[in-house]
């Protein structure tokens, strides 16, 4: 045995990070495990954080930032609309540069970069991680893990706790980070239609003089669809306005895809000794493709639960239990009605199609909307706010 830890954390991306500062804080003994050079570098995301993140978890000014003031909505056959903030609503940023953030506040835990999980083990008494380092194979104990490891977490594949999301729940995601000499304006673009996307939707957030710009939608909508998802991403930068405007003369210097969880609330996301966050438990808004305030919630959860069952030396799948309750006091609501308007905005067929014209039907439903794509109002309170009464009762 190389190494024996009270906690391993697999994944240094928002989850991950968040969780070991909570760890750090509380003087437990954590390995943070990480199997790239530079966290955050290789991810693919929008960047966006919206402001209410910012503060619950004390973050501060991140390098590089671009202030969000306003958000503009594209729904198929209507105009764009526009909803402008008194202040700013959020901000977007590179993944790197938050994760060098985050890793300034981390001081007593081992960090081990360029190190890859390869197999993990549990029993009633202990967990085993093998990692793989340049200089070998190491193995570490640990009493519990907490995997932040991303869409297909690095546990499951050997401490099976569910099924893998299907592909009516996973999304794939194209995006394209375009760079211009001019700095963009501080307003993050979504567009709702299958011009956009395949039964999805598509996304523009500046970063400075860089838009990361993006489409996606289900698996197996994708697959289902006629057109390559490149094809509908080409279609917005070149033809679809504002983008067109915005993005003429722009050059493409990075190309990418990835996995999103769109599933809403999926269980169990503990058990065995393991506790799943971020993308690895689906901590990801289903209507808006924004992961990174949700992955923190669950971060900090988890080590929360970790700090518990340290504290009274329960690691019982009934003691972990108390995680699931604790995330979906904070974002379940969120999840469960982001799911629901995700179906009915991006669905097919005449009741999809009641629902977003029902819903967005004043300039009052529109800044509602943005208000929800941007954390400044619960999923929830948007449809109350917005839906028509009959609506309502169809839905609660």
């Amino acid at each position: 045995m190389d190494d024996v830890v009270d906690v391993v954390v697999i994944g240094a991306g928002p989850s991950g990070l968040i969780a070991s500062q909570d760890l750090d804080r509380n003087d437990v003994q954590y390995t943070l495990i990480e199997r790239h050079s530079s966290p955050g570098r290789t991810k693919p995301c929008g960047g966006f954080i919206p402001i209410r993140a910012i503060h619950e978890f004390g973050i501060g000014r991140i390098n590089g930032q671009h202030d969000i003031h306003s958000v503009r909505i594209k729904m198929k056959k209507q105009d764009m609309v526009r909803v402008y903030f008194d202040r700013p609503v959020g901000v977007n940023i590179r993944r790197e540069d938050l994760a060098s953030k985050l890793l300034d506040d981390l001081s007593t835990g081992v960090l081990r970069l360029n190190t890859t999980a390869t197999k993990v083990e549990t029993n009633n008494d202990r967990c085993l991680t093998t990692i793989e380092t340049c200089s070998g194979r190491e193995v570490i104990q640990s009493q519990l893990v907490i995997d932040a490891s991303g869409v297909n977490p690095v546990t499951q594949r050997f401490v099976k706790l569910r099924e893998r999301p299907s592909n009516s729940q996973l999304g794939y995601a194209v995006q394209y980070h375009l760079m211009r000499k001019e700095e963009f304006e501080g307003v993050n673009d979504f567009y709702y239609g299958s011009e956009y996307s395949p039964r999805g939707y598509a996304w523009a957030f500046p970063c400075k003089n860089i838009a990361v710009v993006g489409t996606g939608g289900l698996i197996d909508r994708v697959r289902a669809s006629e057109r390559r998802t490149e094809e509908y991403l080409q279609y917005l930068i070149s033809k679809a306005e504002p983008a067109k405007t915005e993005l003429e003369g722009s050059e493409i210097v990075r190309k990418e895809s990835a996995l999103m969880p769109l599933a809403g609330i999926v269980e169990p996301s503990c058990g065995k000794r393991i506790l799943l966050a971020g993308d690895a438990a689906c901590h990801c808004s289903p209507i808006s493709g924004e992961g990174i305030y949700y992955s923190m919630i669950g971060g900090q959860e988890a080590a929360k639960t970790a700090i518990d069952c340290l504290n009274k030396k329960d690691f019982s799948d009934r003691r972990l239990s108390k995680y699931e309750k604790l995330w979906k006091r904070r974002m379940g609501s969120d999840l469960k009605w982001g799911h629901y308007l995700q179906r009915k905005f991006t669905g097919k067929g005449s009741s999809s199609s009641t629902t977003r014209d029902s819903l967005l039907t004043s300039t009052k439903s529109y800044r509602t909307i943005a208000e929800m794509l941007v954390g400044e109002r619960t999923v929830r309170s948007a449809i109350l706010r917005v839906a028509p009464s009959y609506l309502k009762s169809k839905i609660f």
